[in-house]
């Protein structure tokens, strides 16, 4: 018939690859919008408890920019998620989803503090 028979071969391995290549980049994607959504909640709920419309959480200087000059302490962060930049948090999408859920039930929240 003239079909080289590598060809569909070829093209099964092919069609496995761009599935996996295309599963991770949906993955590399949810995970980049569920970082995103917590970033937007904590920003917000910062706004919120502070009144001030321009505070935003400052990771690397969190006890100067953040606690100090606004008192308030982020309360409910689970003990075995490091409290770090969210892009330096693993890309585990679960661990993150566990995040953004906890935030938006208030199990996580800004909590005012005295000096």
């Amino acid at each position: 018939m003239g079909i080289d028979n590598l060809t569909p071969v070829s093209k099964m391995e092919g069609f496995a690859i761009q599935g996996i290549k295309g599963a991770a980049r949906n993955h590399q994607d949810r995970v980049s919008h569920v970082r995103s959504s917590i970033c937007e909640i904590i920003n917000r709920k910062l706004r919120e408890i502070t009144g001030n419309l321009d505070a935003k959480m400052q990771w690397s200087a969190y006890f100067a920019r953040v606690v100090s000059r606004y008192l308030v302490i982020v309360d409910g962060w689970p003990d075995n998620i490091p409290f770090v930049n969210l892009s330096s948090v693993s890309s585990s999408l679960p661990q993150l989803e566990r995040l953004l859920n906890k935030w938006e039930t208030g199990e996580i929240q800004w909590k005012r503090i005295t000096q």
